[in-house]
């Protein structure tokens, strides 16, 4: 491919890509398919120094820390002198002959390029092969040229990263300062949800959260008032749709004995026994218009009138209401009081559904199987597992996942939790559905290898299973016929021994 078409095709994708970590691997790989080197790195600078950051071409199971070593010597100096460095055999450069990284790399062509901008360095492009002299001068012009382009490209990334940082230390400070037991979160709409959270939890306005049913209307309440002035007086919850229709006054303003039929004694009523504390109502849409009433008689007075009583009481009770229907729609319809609708929504939240945060989803599931399993073993999904859990969508949100990781947690038989511990609708049609795409929520190096290695994973069971397959379990005839050696097919067969236990010969 012509240099310059490669170079325009690199500008594209740095125009095009916000995923930091993923676009410089991207980059590295047609840097060092262009130029010819047989591997390379970026050593970006971090924190008052340079790091390697990516590698490329680099074999995991088999490289040496040695193999990994890179002359630092030949960093600095493209560094400080902000232009490209090429020796076509390291260990013949009397300067770097000695060195201890260069008797570890041996006999080397090396080319190093800076990337900078507006005279600011963020960092190098670091080429190795092991034939010497084996970077043309095409090469060495293209790598040049690639390091004027990706410099700024560097500059927004570290930009980039110092932003997120900072709001990764505002949100390590949010939970610091703020009571948010069993809510699990990195998403920044749910981060949303918990500042406002912070912010009204001082104040005694009504709160009305809406959202789809499990995701998490009743944590949030509990929020509200831990983090608010009345964290030590009750917090008082009354699950509306649970009571008969007929039972809610008297459940909610209390009643007087013989009021009616069974009421054979006096009864404070949810609101009084929330006195000085918080009430929240859990599906208030599910009040009917009568009671609705005088529901808003108390948020406009603070008081209220036991059923079978014309005697009116004072109460100090803060309201936080949660709903997931759609209270407009039901105003039109004449199910619920506008007049009440306003007073509830002084402050109003809207918590998103499980399918809207989908990065959380592996922060649950660690949260849940922490809670579920009883096992001695620490458990493991396959990577198939954890794609059909990423690739649901939850209709009931953070309740359905729980459930899901409860059941699979009862039903193990093994560590190994694959596609027959998860519901049918889960694990999708005989298993088949296709992967999700990855998610990256945080952006680090960290995350990144993470999801790569859980794909290596995937894919290397696939190919075993395939392989065992057709030659009937035999692992001589395997390594043979895949030309991989014995030994290291007997540990790939090893780490993979529970997924396929139904082809594992007794030899593996």
């Amino acid at each position: 491919m012509d240099a310059y078409q490669e170079l325009y095709r690199i500008s594209k994708i740095l125009l095009s890509e916000v995923d930091d970590e993923q676009t410089a691997e991207r980059l590295l790989r047609r840097v060092v398919d262009q130029t010819g080197a047989e591997r390379g790195f970026i050593v970006v600078r971090e924190q008052g120094g340079y790091e390697q950051k990516f590698e490329h071409r680099y074999d995991r199971a088999a490289v040496s820390a040695a193999e990994r070593r890179f002359s630092r010597t030949l960093v600095r100096e493209a560094i400080e002198k902000r232009q490209l460095v090429y020796l076509p055999n390291l260990i013949e450069d009397q300067r770097f002959s000695s060195a201890e990284s260069t008797l570890l790399i041996g006999k080397c062509s090396v080319l190093v390029a800076p990337l900078f901008y507006a005279d600011e360095v963020y960092g190098v492009v670091y080429l190795e092969n092991h034939e010497r002299d084996a970077f043309s001068a095409e090469s060495r012009a293209f790598l040049e040229q690639f390091a004027e382009v990706a410099g700024l490209f560097m500059r927004r990334a570290l930009e980039r990263q110092a932003l997120l940082e900072r709001n990764r230390s505002l949100e390590s400070d949010l939970f610091a300062r703020h009571d948010f037991k069993g809510i699990v979160t990195r998403h920044p709409r749910m981060f949303q949800v918990l500042q406002f959270v912070a912010q009204v939890a001082e104040a005694d306005a009504p709160v009305l959260i809406q959202g789809e049913t499990g995701t998490g209307k009743e944590l949030i309440a509990r929020a509200i008032h831990v983090n608010g002035g009345r964290r030590d007086r009750p917090l008082v919850t009354v699950h509306c749709s649970a009571l008969p229709t007929q039972l809610i006054e008297a459940e909610l303003f209390g009643h007087v004995a013989g009021a009616f039929t069974d009421a054979k004694r006096d009864r404070r009523g949810r609101l009084a026994g929330a006195d000085g504390g918080t009430l929240f109502l859990d599906e208030i849409a599910e009040i009917p218009i009568a009671v609705q009433a005088k529901m808003l008689r108390f948020l406009q007075f603070g008081e209220i009138q036991r059923v079978g009583t014309d005697r009116v009481e004072k109460v100090d009770v803060r309201i936080v209401a949660a709903t997931h229907r759609d209270l407009k729609g039901m105003i039109a319809a004449d199910q619920f009081r506008e007049d009440l609708y306003f007073r509830l929504k002084v402050l109003d939240v809207t918590l998103p559904p499980l399918r809207e945060r989908r990065s959380d989803v592996s922060l649950l599931l660690e949260s849940f199987m922490k809670r579920f399993w009883r096992r001695t073993e620490a458990p493991r999904w396959t990577p198939r597992a954890l794609a059909a859990l990423q690739a649901y969508d939850y209709p009931g949100n953070v309740r359905e996942l729980m459930h899901v990781v409860e059941r699979a947690c009862l039903l193990a038989t093994s560590p190994t939790l694959d596609l027959e511990a998860l519901p049918a609708e889960v694990a999708g049609e005989a298993g088949e559905r296709k992967a999700a795409r990855p998610v990256f929520e945080k952006l680090t190096r960290d995350e990144l290898n993470a999801v790569k290695e859980a794909r290596v994973e995937e894919a290397e069971e696939e190919f075993l299973r395939a392989l065992m397959e057709r030659t009937g379990g035999n692992v001589s005839q395997a390594a043979r016929e895949s030309g991989i050696h014995r030994s290291h097919l007997q540990k790939l067969l090893a780490r993979h021994r529970d997924a396929l236990s139904d082809l594992m010969p007794a030899e593996a």
